[in-house]
């Protein structure tokens, strides 16, 4: 039977450890084993740290062939096996529940190819965003090429973990999410088999089934990448970034909506609310506008001759829509700068929260003025503090909540009113997440989303790789095996 510790389920008389943990030596290393208890701490949570669960172990492999071996021995003593990459995910997808094992692929970390004439190269699991980028760069014909997608941790953030959750950034308006720039996978099956599917130096063949596409954004459940043969995109070398500020979302809004209706394709549309705004520039001083209810940043890409025009297009969008202020640089050194202002938001909130939890959901962009409406009207019920940076061009929100997390009835709090957020996403045609996944987080909410026939579907999916729940059961599908419940009903909170 489990025993239920701060909501993730535990094993007890399962396995015998001290000879599991042995036989995973014999396989590896001392090294490449860690099962002390105060060393497992760093392995109880990913980036969504109200979800934790200590592991029995995190093992490190380096080869595909020594995972297969690990899930080999794993299956036979019947442990759940948890795939991590970095553990910057933000769903609480690789959180080690059940006394579970967690293979970690950090240290498979070699680029095995990068072909330049076919734009393509081949890395394992480990490699991490910026790290295949830079390697590109340094070769013969590379300099203008490179790995697109673009998450916030991409310094830290692997490719693997990239594509188990189908990753998005700050360019998926133009660039797409991880899936469109893989072409196969190698990936160890939950009994241990290897399996090779897609294609190679640039070829995109599928075969009858598009297995590479069902992989991706499969968060783990269905097996463990061990390799992927990726796609390297032109690199943007012409750049525009306009900054604007406005009296209210509803006038950024409406920007955004009339800069794509015009059939402009910014590369990034990020928008921030007035609350975090006034957070940044207390905290950094940018010089940014008081009064300003939304900040918006968009920037353009592509051919140089061209970009003023668009430029000026955009300036002029911003202006019929009563910007505050607008500014509009091609300058490398200036475009740093009005960067800074986005990707300095989660600093400036670190000074004013003990912790934080960042949201995920998307929404039509028609529906965003309504969307944050609907947010304030939340924090209020709840008496959170609640403040928004999100991608405004694909309607990719993330609505940040402030709490401390030491309080649990403020854990509670924030989870009830983060679910009400969903809901109400859902209900105005979006949907639970738009590129951190599902995880144990939002896994309740799955049958809110779709309806039975679907989730009987998406299990009938996870039987035909996993039929034994092996692989992070209780993560993305709903699970008779591992039921994770964050938010306890009936548990009295603040309103």
């Amino acid at each position: 039977m489990a025993k239920a510790i701060n909501g993730i389920p535990r094993m007890t008389d399962r396995i015998d450890s001290p000879r599991l943990i042995a036989e995973l030596r014999s396989l590896l290393s001392d090294n490449a084993v860690v099962s002390d208890p105060s060393e497992l701490l760093v392995y109880e949570s990913d980036g969504f740290t109200i979800a934790k669960g200590r592991p029995s172990a995190v093992v490190f492999p380096t080869t595909t062939e020594q995972v297969s071996r690990i899930v080999k021995l794993l299956t036979r003593y019947d442990v759940q096996i948890v795939p991590r990459g970095s553990g910057t995910g933000l769903a609480g997808g690789c959180v080690g529940f059940a006394d579970g094992v967690i293979i970690s692929t950090s240290r498979m970390n070699k680029i095995l190819k990068i072909d330049i004439p076919n734009r393509a190269a081949h890395v394992q699991a480990g490699v991490r965003n910026t790290q295949l980028s830079e390697a590109v760069a340094s070769l013969p014909g590379g300099a203008d090429l490179h790995f697109a997608p673009d998450p916030s941790s991409q310094r830290a953030s692997t490719i693997g973990g990239n594509a188990a959750t189908n990753a998005g950034g700050i360019h998926t308006l133009k660039d797409f999410v991880s899936s469109n720039h893989i072409f196969g996978l190698e990936m160890v099956l939950p009994n241990g088999d290897i399996l090779r599917t897609g294609g190679e130096n640039g070829s995109c063949e599928r075969g009858p089934f598009d297995l590479p596409g069902l992989i991706c954004g499969s968060e783990g459940t269905l097996g463990i990448l061990t390799s992927l043969w990726v796609r390297l995109a032109p690199k943007p070398l012409s750049f525009r970034t306009i900054v604007g500020t406005f009296a209210s979302s509803a006038d950024a809004s409406s920007t955004v909506s009339q800069i794509l209706g015009s059939g402009l394709l910014p590369a990034a549309m990020e928008m921030l609310d007035g609350r975090m705004v006034r957070v940044i520039e207390e905290a950094f001083s940018f010089g940014l506008p008081q009064n300003a209810d939304a900040l918006l940043l968009t920037e353009i890409d592509g051919i140089d001759e061209l970009l003023d025009e668009q430029a000026e297009a955009i300036v002029d969008i911003h202006h019929h829509n009563r910007a505050i202020t607008v500014e509009s640089s091609g300058d490398p050194l200036r475009r740093e700068y009005l960067w800074k202002v986005r990707k300095n938001a989660f600093g400036a909130i670190g000074r004013i929260s003990q912790s934080y939890c960042t949201q995920d959901a998307c929404v039509p962009r028609s529906k965003l003025v309504e969307v944050l409406q609907r947010i304030s009207e939340i924090g209020r019920e709840h008496g959170l503090i609640i403040t928004n940076v999100f991608h405004a061009g694909d309607g990719n929100v993330h609505p940040i909540f402030l709490f401390d997390d030491r309080d649990e009835s403020q854990v509670q709090n924030t989870l009830r009113a983060a679910e009400k957020v969903l809901q109400f996403c859902v209900d105005v045609g979006g949907t639970i997440t738009g590129e951190h996944g599902v995880g144990v987080e939002k896994i309740h909410l799955m049958p809110y989303l779709f309806d039975q026939a679907t989730i009987n579907l998406f299990s009938s999916i996870k039987r035909a790789f996993d039929p034994h729940e092996r692989i992070n059961a209780g993560k993305l599908i709903p699970s008779e095996k591992i039921n994770v419940r964050l938010l306890k009903p009936g548990r009295k909170v603040p309103q």
